[in-house]
C-alpha cells in the first residue's frame, strides 16, 4: 500500500517499537497546551510524529483551539513528510445550545475541511444536531496563454454535507 506520494510499503510482517515523549499546561488554564512526540521504528525505517496543541479560554463561552501535526518518515521506500493543521471554535450560547467549528488542512493530500455543528438540547431527553461538512482541493492549473506554461494553484470543490439528527431517549 501507498503511504505517501512514492512510498511503497510491500505485503508482509512488521514490527516496530515506538516511543513518545510529551508535556503539556493544566487544560483547566485559560490558557493550555500540549506538546507530544512519538518516534522510533516504522516498516522499513523510522518515523517521527510531532504533535502541538494549544487551547485559549477567554471565558466559558468562547474557546479557541490550534493543532498541529508532522510526521517525519525515513524509510527503504523513501522519504515522506506530511503536515496536518487545524483550528476549532466553540461557542457555548447556553448550556443547550453549542456551535463547534474545526477547520483542517492537509498537505498530502493538498485538502481543506471544515466541519461546523450545532447542538441544542431541546429537552433533558433529546437533542437536535446539523451538521455542514465542506471540502475544498488544490488543482494545479496551467495558463492557457499561447506560448506560456505558467502554473497555478487554485482551491477547487470537493464535497458539501449537510445533515440533521434527532435523538430522543424513551424511557418507560
Amino acid at each position: 500500500f501507498e503511504i505517501a506520494p512514492g512510498v511503497v510499503i510491500d505485503p508482509g510482517s512488521y514490527h516496530w517499537t515506538r516511543f513518545r515523549l510529551e508535556g503539556g499546561l493544566a487544560s483547566k488554564r485559560k490558557l493550555s497546551g500540549q506538546l507530544t512526540w512519538w518516534f522510533g521504528d516504522f516498516y522499513t525505517g523510522r518515523l517521527d510524529e510531532l504533535t502541538l496543541t494549544a487551547s485559549w479560554k477567554p471565558s466559558p463561552l468562547f474557546i479557541v483551539e490550534l493543532n498541529g501535526t508532522r510526521n517525519t518518515g525515513r524509510l527503504a521506500e523513501g522519504d515522506f513528510t506530511q503536515a496536518v493543521v487545524g483550528t476549532r471554535f466553540r461557542v457555548n450560547f447556553s448550556p443547550d445550545l453549542q456551535l463547534n467549528s474545526y477547520l483542517q488542512y492537509d498537505n498530502e493530500s493538498d485538502t481543506f475541511g471544515t466541519n461546523t455543528r450545532l447542538r441544542w438540547t431541546f429537552s433533558p431527553l433529546g437533542d437536535v444536531f446539523v451538521v455542514y461538512n465542506h471540502n475544498l482541493a488544490r488543482d494545479i492549473a496551467t495558463g492557457d496563454a499561447p506560448g506560456t506554461s505558467i502554473e497555478r494553484r487554485r482551491w477547487s470543490f470537493l464535497s458539501n454535507e449537510l445533515l440533521v439528527k434527532v435523538q430522543y431517549a424513551f424511557r418507560y
